[in-house]
Formats: C-alpha cells, sequence, structure tokens
C-alpha cells in the first residue's frame, strides 16, 4: 500500500520567496515573480520530519514545531523550514500536509486551501470543499486548525469571504473562526501579493501567496482555489 500524498509549503518574508510544492507539481515565487519548477519536488519523510529536494536547484528540510492537525481527509503541521533555494539561503515556516483520502472531484465543485503563519507559535490552516451545485462560501465544508501560544485548536465553525478579479482569482479575504466554548469568532484578514493560474487535469487552480493579519499579527500564507474546468467562477 502506498503512503499519504505529501505537499509542502513556506514562505520567507525575510528573501520574498515562497513555494507550493507537491510531487509531480511546484511553483516558486521570488516577489511577485512566479516560476514554475521543471523537475518534479521529490518529498519523502526524513526522521521526524521531512526532506524536499528539486534537481539541484532545491535543497530543504521541514521540521515539526507543532502537533499534527486535522483537514478531513488529510493532516498539517507547521514545520520550521531550513536550506536552500538556489543561491537563496532559507530559514522560515512552513507546512507540510499529508493526504490519505483525495478530493472526490465527481463530488464537488471547488476547494479551498488556505494557510496563515504569523510566527512559531501562531498560525491556522483551514480546508474547505464545496459539494456538486452548492450556490456559495455559505454551502462549503471548512475543516481547520488554530495554533494559539503553541497550542493546537481544532476550528468549530467558520465563514469565508472572498473578493476576485475579473478572471475569478482571489485578491482579498476576510475569515471568522469560532473555538469551542467562545461565543465571538477570531478574525484574519488578507491580501494577495503573488499568484499563478494552472490548468492542470480538468481543473484551474489559481495559487496566490497572501499576506494576512489576525489580532494584531502580521504573516503571510497560501490561498489556493481549485475549481472544475467548466468555464465558471467560484463565488
Amino acid at each position: 500500500m502506498s503512503g499519504p500524498a505529501i505537499s509542502a509549503a513556506f514562505f520567507d518574508p525575510q528573501v520574498d520567496v515562497h513555494a507550493s510544492l507537491r510531487s509531480g507539481m511546484g511553483i516558486i515565487f521570488r516577489g511577485e515573480r512566479p516560476e514554475i519548477v521543471d523537475e518534479p519536488p521529490e518529498l519523502a519523510r526524513d526522521g521526524a520530519g521531512w526532506s524536499l529536494r528539486i534537481a539541484r536547484e532545491v535543497e530543504l528540510t521541514f521540521e515539526p514545531v507543532s502537533e499534527e492537525g486535522s483537514l478531513g481527509g488529510s493532516t498539517a503541521r507547521l514545520c520550521r523550514v531550513r536550506g536552500r533555494v538556489g543561491q537563496d539561503a532559507l530559514d522560515c515556516l512552513g507546512t507540510v500536509t499529508e493526504t490519505t483520502q483525495a478530493p472526490a472531484w465527481d463530488e464537488l465543485d471547488a476547494t479551498r486551501s488556505i494557510s496563515a503563519i504569523f510566527d512559531a507559535a501562531h498560525a491556522l490552516v483551514l480546508f474547505a470543499r464545496r459539494p456538486r451545485g452548492a450556490r456559495g462560501h455559505g454551502e462549503e465544508e471548512l475543516t481547520g486548525w488554530l495554533l494559539e501560544d503553541g497550542v493546537l485548536h481544532g476550528i468549530e465553525d467558520a465563514r469565508l469571504s472572498t473578493i476576485y478579479d475579473g478572471e475569478g482569482r482571489q485578491r482579498s479575504s476576510g475569515l471568522e473562526l469560532w473555538l469551542p466554548g467562545e461565543d465571538f469568532p477570531r478574525r484574519a484578514a488578507g491580501e494577495a501579493r503573488a499568484g499563478l493560474s494552472l490548468a492542470l487535469e480538468g481543473l484551474i487552480v489559481h495559487a496566490a501567496v497572501f499576506g494576512w493579519r489576525m489580532e494584531g499579527r502580521d504573516g503571510v500564507g497560501a490561498y489556493e482555489l481549485s475549481v472544475r474546468d467548466e468555464g465558471g467562477v467560484a463565488a
């Protein structure tokens, strides 16, 4: 039996290099300029963490700094990322996601994968599925977690709003997150800093680096929107 599918992302605001990487595909953002990697990323378990290599250009290690949090069919961890991308030395934060149950696209119209990393003790990760025929955000199924002061909390309820450009690409977003036992939501807001759209196996994937702000903290992360390639735009 094959192991889980592994995907990784990192965000280094110091050198302004960010990436979304998985088996068979990788996007590296240098500032606002995206680059699709020519060689497929090699992602593998390495002791308690993971290693990532792309030909001779990328060599990184991902060391977990949080417990794993469930995203429904997958788990994700916040990681310390060290190594190099080309000539740039990296020491930053990122995520590794292990997926054991891939999205069932015959039952879905769209998925969203969102991360916001503020520091090694504060971050959030969300994954949303939109069932076939759903009318908008309000009918999406969201799962995720919030890391606060190094403690992982499952999110009980979440509301996501997004503003798009004329091509259906996500430009800004607002989040409201309810934790168990809390009456009022935690709020976060984000704006796109860089992005790239790809057509992949019947899907349109809009991958973006987002700057986020939450409870007085500034962070960076990802907002990836995948929709069926039927000429439509997510709402």
